[in-house]
């Protein structure tokens, strides 16, 4: 694969959706390039593909939005090991988990662990937030402090009076996991597929697994450990701490 056609991915590290995409392309073993963008990843991605959102994958020079579509276009450019179940009906319903868990988990945990960071110390919030990104990400909205929470929430939709929803959102996805898997080791056939990779990348910024490229860089405040513990007391949780060790491997990324 030479240089001009070597995969580019933008991504932001502490994301999910992100690490969803990162996990792909190394599973995959495809060698690509990454570019952590900062504090003006929203324009950038806007003028890229319409959305403000991350990750975007250029494939070819064509950029890619949002995990689901960058994944089945990596199946379909680079379909071995794949992440698409061969049986139809596996396929089907490894699709369907994906959707489920992206529209449910992804943003119910994200509500989740950074709704309490921004009421009680929004500094902490805003590291968590650019951890991974060049320093200046911080230091360039680090003045914007006293309203970035604001712009934050109505973006993702997200308030303090919607903690304790987000969090039951979060136990019932959990519970959808561990109903699906009935004690077996992947959610959709006998093979790992992009249903176990979701479900394990989406709770992957709480969970912190060792395998995790992007850790934090910070200690978690105790309130955070707490709620962290008690979702690893989940069987699903442990499940998908274990699908990491498992399946992650090492990253496929090129200087």
């Amino acid at each position: 694969m030479s240089a001009v056609e070597t995969p580019l991915l933008w991504h932001i590290p502490v994301s999910h959706f992100n690490e969803k995409v990162r996990w792909a392309l190394d599973y995959k073993r495809i060698p690509h390039r990454r570019q952590v963008l900062g504090a003006d990843y929203l324009f950038r991605a806007w003028r890229a593909t319409g959305r403000g959102t991350l990750p975007i994958l250029f494939l070819d020079g064509e950029p890619i939005g949002d995990s689901t579509h960058i994944i089945a276009a990596l199946e379909q450019r680079f379909p071995e090991p794949a992440l698409y179940p061969a049986d139809a009906a596996e396929r089907e319903l490894a699709l369907a988990l994906e959707d489920e868990l992206d529209e449910r988990l992804g943003p119910a945990l994200r509500a989740a662990v950074v709704t309490p960071l921004f009421r009680n110390d929004p500094d902490l919030a805003l590291r968590f937030l650019t951890t991974g990104m060049p320093e200046q990400a911080y230091a360039t909205l680090r003045p914007f402090l006293r309203v970035f929470p604001t712009y934050y929430r109505l973006r993702h939709r997200i308030s303090d009076a919607r903690l304790d929803a987000d969090r039951r959102a979060v136990a019932a996805a959990l519970d959808r996991i561990e109903a699906q898997r009935r004690g077996r080791t992947y959610l959709a056939g006998d093979a790992f597929s992009v249903a176990d990779l979701t479900a394990a990348a989406l709770l992957a910024p709480l969970l912190q697994p060792p395998e995790l490229q992007y850790p934090l860089r910070f200690e978690l405040p105790g309130y955070l450990k707490d709620y962290r513990a008690e979702l690893l007391q989940h069987p699903a949780a442990q499940w998908a701490t274990e699908v990491y060790r498992r399946h992650r491997g090492g990253s496929a990324e090129v200087a």
